[in-house]
């Protein structure tokens, strides 16, 4: 794994999302895992984005690693829809681990 490779990603997520990420939780390195999971197994296109409000809202900042190739995915797919890439990020986790056969493992 080098530098190059995966880039550092901190992401404003909602307390929902916050909360099904953290969910389980073992070990360090459980957060990126589970964010892997979630980016792995969700329909970017698919998932709806929920409209961030202007006023004081709870954020969490949550940082994670990923490939650099997967963050420019993201980035493109966000600019794509409009959106910050942490609004994307918080609806793929919010899609990924709200399924009836959650994944929390």
């Amino acid at each position: 794994m080098t530098e190059e490779e995966w880039t550092r990603v901190s992401a404003s997520l909602s307390e929902k999302a916050d909360e099904l990420l953290r969910a389980k939780l073992r070990r360090k390195g459980d957060i990126g895992e589970r964010f892997r999971k979630a980016i792995s197994g969700t329909d970017w296109d698919a998932v709806e984005i929920l409209q961030r409000r202007k006023t004081h809202q709870a954020w969490k900042v949550t940082g994670f690693t990923i490939q650099r190739e997967v963050y420019d995915k993201l980035r493109l797919a966000a600019n794509k829809r409009g959106v910050e890439i942490s609004a994307l990020i918080d609806a793929i986790i919010i899609s990924y681990y709200s399924q009836p056969d959650d994944k929390s493992t």
